[in-house]
This record gives structure tokens, C-alpha cells and sequence, in this order.
């Protein structure tokens, strides 16, 4: 028979499939996406008060719901305008409700509690605030329209509405209580760049040679005075000539040392080189055993 090795099978522990689930658990929580609070950021845009809630988009605007006492019965939807600082707000009944339009005073949207900042008594002239019922035949109506200024900020906001029904008061008060967030991208200024003026060189005067009174001699320099135009003649002398240096030692000393260098890191690699030879262990041979 001819030998044979067996292989062993590596199975995780139950206490390793555990670890490996919770790593994943872990990873999964660090780098799945962040969902923001709904109901706090309205939708970018504006919208044209007329009562009429075509232009809205009832999903992408819907910004929270309208109750009282546990049952829904409206919705609120917002826009921002960041150009003209304007909020915008829709509230619409929901189906099997309508609300009081004879009550305007009651349907309005309020900031943080200091005074409404439209209501049904705003009027519609084109300028916030303005307000307009939605599908209103002066009795009930669907809902409402408004609008009104608003810088961006952080505030609470109160909407309100009556929803008409046979109780004595005939009428049920529904709202939304919740944070308003307005947040608008600041653009930054481009700088200018700003021109620096430069001063004009200033000219240095140039010294006239003086001559030496009786030596006929201009500065350190001695020259001959040319006969009647006062100017210096030839310049008298002999030029200094600075020879280089005979002494090579310096130069010689430093070529040297450069050789001592190189060599001792040749001899220390060689060395180094040698070592590793000796200490590495032959690598070893495989021999086949034969059954006979």
C-alpha cells in the first residue's frame, strides 16, 4: 500500500461563527447610511397663493400630520424660498373632512408661539403674508394656502385648523406642533485681487573724483591731471594679481577620506554578505520512500 496523509477539516467553533456575526452586525451599523429627521427641513421652492394645490408635490412636500385626539385628520405641506426668505404652507383635509371656513381667524401657521405668521384674515395681494382657502364655497373648504416672511433659522411651528362636525361647537381643532429647520447655502465672495503699487528706483548720485589738492591725485587713485580740462590722464600704478593658492593638503585630505569611506562600506557589505552565507541552513531534501 502506498502511504497516504490524511487532511484535516478546519470547522469554525460556534463562539467564532458568533464573533464573525457580530464584526459583521458592527460594520454594517458604522457604515450604513444616516437617515435625517423627518418633518424638520421643508422642501426648497415657492408656490403661487391661490388656493389651488396642483403645483404641490403632495409627496415630496408633505412635511407632517394634522390630529387631534389620536385620529388624523390633515396633513401639512412646506416650501422655503432661500431667495425671498419665504415660508409657504399647504393644509388640506384629509378624505371624509372638511374644514370651517367660517371661522378664519382659527386657521393659520404660527412661529414659536409670538403671534401668527399668516392666518385667514391675511388677505391675497401678491406680497406675504397672503392666504387662500383651497376648494372654499364660504362655508367649508379643503384646506388652505399661505404664505409668509421668514428668515432661515430654528423655530417651532404650530399650523391649525377647525374640521367641521355635528358636535355643539360644530367644529374639531386639528394641528401640527413640531421643530422648523431653515437652513440656506451662504455663497462666499470672490476675492479681489488688489494692485500694489511699486516705488520708482531711486536714482544714487554718482560722486565726481575730486582732485588732491598739490599731489594732482583723484581719491585712493592717483592720476596725472589733463592740462586744462581738469580731467584725470592715464591712472599710475601697478595692478594686484591674486594667486591661487600652492597649498593642495585641504583638497588632498578630503579625496582621501572619501576613498577610506567607500571602502570600509564595500568590506562592511561584503562582510554582512558572508555572515547570511554561513547562517542560512541548507534547505532540505525531499526523499521518496519506495515500498517494495
Amino acid at each position: 500500500m502506498r502511504g497516504f496523509s490524511r487532511r484535516t477539516r478546519l470547522r469554525p467553533s460556534a463562539r467564532s461563527a458568533a464573533s464573525l456575526a457580530a464584526m459583521a452586525l458592527l460594520i454594517g451599523a458604522v457604515f450604513a447610511p444616516t437617515v435625517g429627521a423627518a418633518g424638520d427641513t421643508p422642501s426648497a421652492g415657492s408656490a403661487n397663493v391661490n388656493g389651488s394645490p396642483s403645483e404641490w408635490a403632495l409627496g415630496a412636500d408633505h412635511f407632517g400630520d394634522m390630529s387631534a385626539t389620536g385620529t388624523t385628520m390633515g396633513d401639512l405641506y412646506l416650501r422655503y424660498d432661500c431667495d425671498t426668505e419665504t415660508l409657504y404652507g399647504l393644509v388640506l383635509a384629509r378624505t371624509g373632512f372638511q374644514a370651517r371656513e367660517t371661522r378664519p381667524e382659527n386657521a393659520y401657521l404660527r412661529i414659536d408661539g409670538n403671534g401668527k405668521l399668516v392666518s385667514g384674515n391675511s388677505g391675497d395681494d401678491g406680497t406675504p403674508p397672503d392666504f387662500a382657502w383651497v376648494n372654499g364655497d364660504g362655508t367649508l373648504a379643503d384646506g388652505y394656502e399661505a404664505s409668509g416672511s421668514l428668515a432661515p433659522g430654528t423655530y417651532t411651528l404650530r399650523a391649525h385648523i377647525l374640521i367641521a362636525d355635528d358636535s355643539a361647537d360644530g367644529y374639531t381643532p386639528i394641528d401640527f406642533n413640531g421643530p422648523l429647520v431653515i437652513g440656506c447655502a451662504v455663497a462666499t465672495p470672490t476675492p479681489t485681487a488688489t494692485a500694489v503699487a511699486t516705488a520708482a528706483p531711486t536714482a544714487t548720485p554718482t560722486t565726481k573724483p575730486t582732485a588732491t589738492p598739490g599731489g594732482g591725485g583723484v581719491g585712493p587713485i592717483t592720476g596725472t591731471p589733463t592740462p586744462g580740462t581738469g580731467g584725470v590722464g592715464g591712472v599710475q600704478g601697478r595692478p594686484r594679481v591674486t594667486l591661487p593658492p600652492t597649498d593642495l593638503g585641504a583638497a588632498a585630505s578630503v579625496t582621501r577620506d572619501d576613498s577610506l569611506g567607500v571602502r570600509a562600506v564595500l568590506l562592511g557589505t561584503a562582510a554582512l554578505i558572508g555572515a547570511l552565507l554561513v547562517l542560512t541552513p541548507p534547505s532540505p531534501r525531499r526523499s521518496r520512500k519506495r515500498n517494495r
